[in-house]
């Protein structure tokens, strides 16, 4: 890239999530080594923490028709960054990939395409749409699990295509660190009830991620000391999430299972928590969750088949059980939830050391780097 680049990320939103804090670190990175930041995106909570970052936010409009989006927003864009020169375009979904592509065409740039999730679209349209991402001058898979898919739906790619895993923050996601004081406020503004032993899955509630399974799971326990605690609630519900809400109630699990809101303390939340699960089977690409549960010394458990599950050791870091298995993932929480003091000690300090060595913030922001050095 050239000497101060600028690299324009457009993204689905930033109201949290592994997405949106992958969006600020990259633009973290270009930032310290000398460039400029600019994220295009619906908005959400995360913005000011962009703007912290002395990055530049611009406002796309929320929801609308997708069609009218993709053929408006380059043009929109392109006048908006006229003055930016914009180095290098970044997306970081199907539907940000087809604008991508069309404001790179305009800028006379190139631009990245970013594969957090295997490809999923079943309908001609979605297809068609997500092939725009393998047009791309580079493409980044998050995980081995997405690259593999990817390769094998477009074997062109091959030469373009690199994986390059979230890094995580461990100056942030250190257990030494977490004071007491934190830990109590969290549980106390989260209503987790005195004395029971937390189960904690934090995810979107924007479509099934497996937290149905996740319900049927916790109803299979039939412990009156386990709480079951769903975080990622963003404003008004969702559709899902009053689906799941529903799901609770018929499960006879209100008061032991309960939806909670989008937590900003992570790092206190983890250590409020017996075990870490992270659902979804082969549709997830890479589990943020999963990483830095296991950096916080937490035990996990997953659904097995995707790419989530590459940074849990089974029997050793966490438990793995087969997608779709209530059973499975019942007598996986059980393992987890029963362990000794002294097994528990022994699989926190396996966790660390192994994710500690494997996604470091640093490693991915290196790769990240020389990648757009290359293509600038």
């Amino acid at each position: 890239m050239p000497a101060n680049p600028t690299l324009l990320q457009i993204v689905p939103t930033l109201a949290g999530g592994g997405l949106a804090r992958a969006t600020l670190d990259a633009a973290q990175a270009v930032i310290a080594s000398g460039g400029s930041a600019i994220v295009a995106s619906p908005g959400g909570a995360m913005v000011p923490d962009l703007l912290r970052l002395r990055a530049t936010h611009l406002e796309l409009p929320e929801g609308g028709h997708p069609l009218w989006g993709r053929l408006m927003l380059p043009g929109k864009l392109a006048s908006s960054l006229r003055e930016a020169r914009v180095s290098l375009i970044q997306a970081r979904s199907p539907n940000t990939a087809w604008v991508a592509r069309a404001l790179a065409r305009r800028l006379g740039i190139k631009w990245i395409a970013t594969l957090h999730t295997p490809f999923l679209a079943d309908g001609i349209a979605e297809r068609f749409v997500e092939r725009r991402q393998a047009r791309a001058d580079a493409v980044i898979a998050v995980s081995e699990h997405v690259a593999r898919d990817a390769l094998q739906r477009f074997p062109t790619l091959d030469g373009r295509l690199e994986t390059i895993p979230p890094g995580i923050n461990f100056d942030r996601f250190d257990p030494t660190i977490v004071r007491a004081d934190r830990v109590i406020k969290l549980a106390s503004e989260l209503r987790v009830p005195d004395g029971s032993h937390l189960i904690l899955c934090p995810a979107r509630f924007d479509e099934d991620r497996g937290q149905k399974i996740l319900i049927e799971a916790v109803k299979r326990l039939g412990r009156d000391d386990v709480f079951c605690l769903l975080l990622g609630s963003v404003g008004a519900p969702t559709a899902f999430e009053r689906e799941l809400e529903r799901g609770i109630v018929a499960a006879d699990l209100a008061g032991r299972m309960q939806i909670g809101p989008y937590v900003d303390d992570m790092p206190a939340a983890y250590m409020l928590a017996d075990v870490v699960v992270a659902t979804g089977g082969a549709r997830q690409g890479f589990s943020r969750t999963l990483v830095e549960a296991q950096a916080m010394g937490r035990p996990v458990v997953a659904e097995d088949g995707g790419g989530a599950v590459e940074s849990v050791l089974p029997g050793v870091t966490g438990w793995l059980a087969p997608a779709g298995d209530p059973a499975a993932l019942t007598e996986a929480l059980q393992s987890a939830l029963s362990l000794s003091t002294e097994r528990r000690v022994e699989v926190a300090r396996a966790a660390q050391e192994q994710v500690r060595s494997r996604y470091g913030l640093a490693q991915a922001n290196r790769q990240l780097l020389q990648l757009y050095e290359r293509l600038g």
